[in-house]
């Protein structure tokens, strides 16, 4: 069968919408530099991809360069920029408080500047627009995920410990780990240590509520954070970190770790190291989710799918595409749009993805996800898939849902793994025939391996799709056991045609293998 894409470029977007054409770049430099704290992690090159995309088409020299987590390296490649006249200077900051001065610098030469993630405490002088990160929420979300999964699948009596992976390269990363040790707290706190209510108003302690996110599992087994809590390379693989952490410990069982590459890294580590028994007593959560990272979240319900993994659930910073996000903010930016003031400060949404297993989703193993709310809120698997806003990423029945992929190059990627897990050898047989819907073409896709698909192709009403087994006598093939392959629908089996049994599934057809086409038999 064949799949349609229905994505676009969203990253172009804004140029569609505004129209500016390739002379802006004429009345400047025509000079885009783009400064990536590395080029290591998945959220940079796809920065750098869709700023790339988004100008150099309007006639702009997009250069992209990597700080390889140096600090000074940084510094001198923002300078670099302000002396070659960059019109607009892109920044992932490896410690935003450090290129406060820099950064005004390059203001005053001229160029626009647009900052992906936080902005610290440097002063609103030294920017023009920042796609920005709420880094104390996501990792709360973080807690959020790592409670669900924790007290709806680990032993409260068990002999298991959990270790926290954290970095102090910045303040957005400390901010972030603090939301993330929100877990063992009772009380909902600020960043700043203070009691809040939900919707963050400082309270005194008598008016003090009780934190969401709060997970008793964790916590009392938690004497102290510093004592749980290890520093990991933002950038690097991290598996000698997590190595040394269950020798330091080897109770530990649940890992939360600052991005999504430590937890990939970490997962891949327990898959090489313990065996199949052992492994499922792991579990990995974290925030990111940029790239192959979707791989290892549904290898948590489905080492089939993807990637075996123990990696059991991720907040998303920037929602479905922060690169989008970015590359859109900085056209407005550089270009502008009448009557329009886009803020110094672009709050990103953030998504939060569940690998809701098979035992939990009556029989379906899926990836879902849905942005969260603007409060910190815990869920039950129960809740998650009760979400209005729920999207199935991807399910056991029917694979990558591609109106959910945040690219048409990852559209490609997963059509590729489909059609590489479908068995060989398929022959497709038509039938034009008049049903419910009027005169319609149906299809029968029968297998090497005696197993067939049935579905009515380029229908934008019915859309189920039903697989068999079959046998075939000459031209004659005897269908059995039609199923709709999409165990939550309501269809489960295909009512709708006079030929097919609406209680078994079975059917008889006759194929003319020359035409490519079929009878059925009424």
């Amino acid at each position: 069968m064949k799949r349609r894409h229905v994505l676009g470029m969203a990253v172009l977007t804004m140029t569609a919408a505004l129209g500016m054409g390739t002379a802006a770049s004429a009345e400047g430099s025509g000079l885009i530099g783009v400064c990536m704290q590395n080029m290591s992690s998945s959220i940079s090159e796809l920065e750098a991809e869709a700023l790339t995309e988004m100008f150099e088409p309007l006639g702009y020299e997009v250069q992209v360069v990597s700080a390889d987590d140096s600090v000074s390296t940084q510094t001198q490649q923002i300078q670099n920029f302000s002396l070659m006249e960059a019109e607009m200077i892109v920044v992932l900051p490896c410690e935003i408080e450090t290129l406060e001065d820099v950064l005004q610098e390059a203001r005053d030469y001229g160029a626009k500047i647009v900052i992906s993630g936080g902005t610290g405490s440097i002063s609103e002088d030294c920017y023009d627009a920042v796609s920005a990160d709420d880094e104390y929420m996501i990792g709360m979300y973080v807690a959020s995920i790592t409670k669900t999964w924790v007290e709806e699948n680990m032993d409260p009596d068990g002999d298991w410990d959990v270790a926290f992976l954290s970095s102090t390269i910045s303040d957005d990363a400390k901010s972030r780990c603090a939301g993330e040790a929100q877990i063992i707290e009772p009380y909902l706190k600020n960043e700043d240590g203070e009691y809040v209510n939900l919707v963050g108003d400082v309270v005194d302690e008598a008016d003090k509520v009780e934190n969401p996110v709060y997970c008793e599992m964790i916590a009392e087994r938690v004497e102290s954070l510093d004592g749980s809590t290890t520093e990991m390379d933002i950038s690097g693989d991290n598996r000698s970190v997590v190595a040394g952490v269950l020798t330091d410990n080897p109770n530990v069982r649940v890992i939360i770790g600052y991005n999504s590459l430590v937890s990939t890294a970490g997962s891949q580590y327990i898959m090489d190291t313990y065996s199949e028994e052992e492994q499922q007593e792991f579990a990995f959560f974290s925030a990111g989710v940029m790239g192959d990272e979707y791989e290892y979240l549904i290898g948590s319900v489905s080492d089939e799918a993807g990637t075996a993994s123990v990696f059991r659930g991720a907040c998303q910073f920037g929602g479905g595409d922060a690169a989008t996000t970015l590359a859109n903010l900085a056209y407005t930016v550089m270009f502008g749009e009448e009557g329009v003031d886009y803020g110094k400060s672009n709050p990103n949404s953030i998504g939060l993805y569940y690998p809701i297993e098979a035992g939990q989703n009556d029989g379906v193993a899926e990836l879902v996800f849905f942005d969260s709310e603007s409060q910190i809120v815990a869920y039950t698997y129960e809740e998650v898939l009760a979400q209005e806003n729920l999207t199935v990423y991807w399910d056991a029945a029917n694979g990558y849902n591609e109106n959910a992929l945040e690219s048409e190059e990852e559209a490609d990627d997963a059509e590729a793994a489909a059609e590489a897990d479908a068995p060989e050898g398929a022959t497709a047989y038509l039938c034009e025939y008049e049903g419910a819907f009027g005169t319609e073409t149906l299809e029968f896709d029968l297998y090497e391996d005696g197993t067939c698909q049935y579905y009515l192709p380029g229908s934008e009403m019915v859309t189920d799709v039903y697989a068999g087994t079959y046998v075939q006598d000459g031209e004659t093939v005897t269908v059995t056991g039609l199923t709709n392959v999409d165990t939550t629908s309501s269809y489960t089996t295909p009512g709708l045609w006079s030929f097919i049994n609406s209680e078994t599934g079975a059917c008889v057809i006759t194929i003319d293998e020359e035409a490519g086409t079929f009878t059925p038999q009424e």
